[in-house]
């Protein structure tokens, strides 16, 4: 099933496990609401796509793109990869890493989605382009500062813990620390939006300032 665009939301990873560990609980609490979550993973292997697909169906995630290419090797040149999930999926948001996490392909990853969501809108070069509202960004290994949201995540945290925990290859690095930074996150999140768990976001807006974008066209500003 192809995304419809209105509500939908895609997801644009780095690596298999990113999608449990930054925003498991905020994708879960969405497709319980039968909104539907597509994702689009940057990098992997036949072991960690298996393990992905098992964290995706705990999830409730609907489409899923995988990709067969090494952890570190994500460039600008799949840029147009990213745009292809875009004009696929036809999200209204889309969610990604937050540009300033200490990791540097999650830095990367965050930089080509940007990209692609204003390369998708373009109707000079897609007879199908698609405008991305906006792009949220997500928490991994370094805290946003000044979060514009919190999503409340008490109900959907247990869901998100076992689909982050069928990431197998992954979840026993460095004495479980994944499983102790999402279990320290979310409840200092939760501690900040007044709740027992959250996920923080920051939100980018798409730079849509060309003659293409009459949605940015405007009489008044209120």
């Amino acid at each position: 099933m192809s995304g419809s665009g209105e509500g939908t939301i895609l997801v644009v990873v780095a690596h298999p496990d990113d999608e449990s560990l930054g925003v498991g609980g905020t994708i879960k609490k969405h497709t319980e609401q039968g909104i539907q979550v597509d994702i689009h993973c940057m990098t992997g292997n036949s072991e960690r796509n298996a393990e992905l697909k098992q964290a995706c169906s705990i999830l409730g995630v609907e489409n899923l793109y995988l990709s067969e290419r090494d952890d570190f090797a994500i460039t600008k040149d799949l840029t147009n990869e990213v745009v292809g999930a875009i004009l696929k999926a036809r999200p209204q948001i889309v969610i990604t890493h937050f540009s300033d996490d200490y990791n540097r392909n999650h830095q990367q990853c965050a930089r080509i989605v940007e990209e692609a969501v204003e390369w998708a809108s373009h109707t000079t070069i897609f007879e199908n382009a698609h405008r991305v509202e906006r792009i949220y960004n997500m928490e991994i290994n370094t805290l946003i500062s000044r979060p514009n949201v919190h999503v409340d995540i008490t109900d959907s945290y247990q869901a998100a813990l076992a689909a982050l925990k069928k990431h197998k290859s992954q979840i026993k690095k460095g004495g479980f620390f994944y499983e102790k930074l999402y279990d320290a996150r979310t409840h200092l999140r939760g501690v900040q939006a007044k709740c027992e768990r959250a996920e923080a976001f920051s939100i980018t807006l798409p730079e849509h300032a060309g003659p293409f974008y009459r949605e940015n066209s405007v009489d008044l500003l209120l």
